[in-house]
């Protein structure tokens, strides 16, 4: 009889941990449904997997630290717990008390986020720019799928535009949803629980009270300098909270600053009430 070869694990993996109670239980078996061999429930990772998303309670919160060492890229997670956490950075935070609903609701929407940060990596990594080289421009944009098109179009004229492509990605988003749509963090949390967001972005894209606002974006690039500056006609925000490293914590919007500045851009710098952001890359010679 010959050897019995074991499937290969998943490199791109949902983590849960979470102790047993009902809705423990329903969220497990709504996870096997959708994603079959890609959950995984063992205390500890299997060699070779990474993880997109990683769902944990009070009980087993240090693997939101253990996973972010295993990360598939654009990793999210969401702590289940009795209390705020305000010690614990995890991307969705809720109560103990939540229904079956509103997770999944919320895990549909951490998994979508991961895939398209993916997706668009992939797409700026298959596309060559068909214009040349940009040296200056003015854009605008009304809506979130033109933001992603937008952004991968303008990371082509920048190094490492995969990068590039995910940070101006979350500016232009943050501009349309947060600052034209009004669409603060509190209200995109009950969105996402609700299951509701996407229709409500179409719906306000739709509505006389904002759809004439638009997004512009500026490039400017000079030998040693590539400077993006991007406009909304929202009423701004109070950006001097998210200028510290714990910014993420402070919803969407600091999440999504918080990875344009880390992950994409040489300097972020908001200026008047808010509505306005000037991002930087720094050019090496010959770049």
């Amino acid at each position: 009889m010959g050897e019995r070869i074991s499937p290969p694990v998943p490199t791109d993996v949902i983590w849960v941990r979470l102790a047993a109670s009902p809705v423990a239980d329903a969220v497990h078996k709504d996870l096997a449904t959708r994603f079959r061999e890609a959950v995984v429930t063992t205390a500890s990772l299997p060699a070779g997997a990474c993880v997109s998303l990683v769902i944990v309670d009070d009980a087993h919160r240090d693997a939101i630290g253990q996973a972010a060492d295993r990360n598939a890229g654009a990793q999210q997670s969401i702590l289940i717990t009795k209390g705020k956490a305000s010690d614990v950075h995890a991307d969705f935070v809720l109560s103990a008390d939540v229904d079956v609903g509103s997770v999944t609701s919320v895990v549909t929407a951490a998994k979508d986020f991961h895939d398209q940060v993916m997706s668009l990596k992939s797409e700026v990594a298959r596309r060559r720019s068909a214009v040349g080289t940009i040296l200056r421009g003015e854009f605008a944009l009304r809506t979130l799928d033109e933001a992603r098109n937008l952004a991968t179009m303008i990371a082509h004229a920048c190094p490492n535009s995969d990068l590039v492509a995910i940070g101006l990605q979350e500016l232009l988003i943050n501009a349309v949803e947060h600052g034209n749509l009004e669409i603060d963090a509190d209200m995109k949390q009950e969105l996402l629980m609700a299951g509701t967001w996407r229709e409500e972005v179409e719906a306000r894209l739709q509505d006389p009270q904002y759809s004439d606002r638009m997004v512009t974006l500026s490039f400017q690039r000079s030998t040693r300098l590539i400077s993006m500056t991007v406009q909304d006609e929202g009423a701004g925000f109070d950006h001097e909270r998210y200028r510290s490293a714990d910014g993420e914590k402070s919803g969407y919007r600091g999440r999504g600053i918080a990875m344009a500045r880390d992950l994409s851009f040489s300097s972020l710098t908001y200026h008047g009430v808010g509505n306005v952001v000037e991002a930087t890359i720094l050019l090496e010679p010959h770049s």
